[in-house]
């Protein structure tokens, strides 16, 4: 079977999926998937709409990651030290070390739709609060980027690059 097969019939299970499983009021997300779905190009953009959608399951109105992403890459890649490092394979490695902590963080605010009323008060809310999960999610953050002389997560794959974030670049 070609790999465009498998592609197709990959992206037709998944909408299948997805149309198969929400309810009709969920149109809005319906059309986030299908237009992240289809507009994927690199690497980078994909790791980056990965990260968005982590949030998107606790926002009541998530950012579009095809406007937010382009952003998102170059504020996260302008605090990757050093600088002559600071390339897409890196940079997708943070953004899935995020995504991960992301995860959790939700998991642990038990968090839907409608407990954040953006991506904007969700990234607030992670760094600025003194719950058990944000301090949790704290200090992941710390180490996905080698903040506060942390060290990242032994299966992020960050160690091996000899990278560190200046700051924190969605803050």
């Amino acid at each position: 079977m070609s790999r465009r097969m498998v592609i197709f019939f990959l992206f037709v299970g998944i909408l299948f999926w997805d149309f198969a499983c929400t309810k009709k009021s969920n149109q809005d997300s319906n059309t986030e998937l299908l237009s992240t779905l289809l507009t994927q190009g690199s690497p980078i953009q994909s790791a980056c709409q990965r990260f968005i959608l982590t949030e998107a399951n606790c926002v009541a109105i998530p950012d579009s990651s095809v406007s937010a992403c382009p952003s998102l890459i170059s504020k996260l890649k302008d605090q990757i030290q050093p600088r002559e490092l600071n390339t897409d394979a890196v940079a997708i490695l943070y953004f899935d070390c995020f995504s991960k902590i992301n995860l959790v963080y939700n998991s642990a605010k038990a968090c839907n739709q409608n407990s954040f009323a953006s991506n904007t008060e969700y990234r607030r809310v992670q760094r600025t609060g003194t719950s058990p999960a944000e301090i949790s999610w704290q200090e992941a953050m710390n180490q996905c980027g080698s903040l506060e002389n942390a060290v990242p997560p032994a299966d992020s794959g960050l160690q091996e690059t000899d990278t560190i974030l200046g700051s924190d670049p969605f803050q």
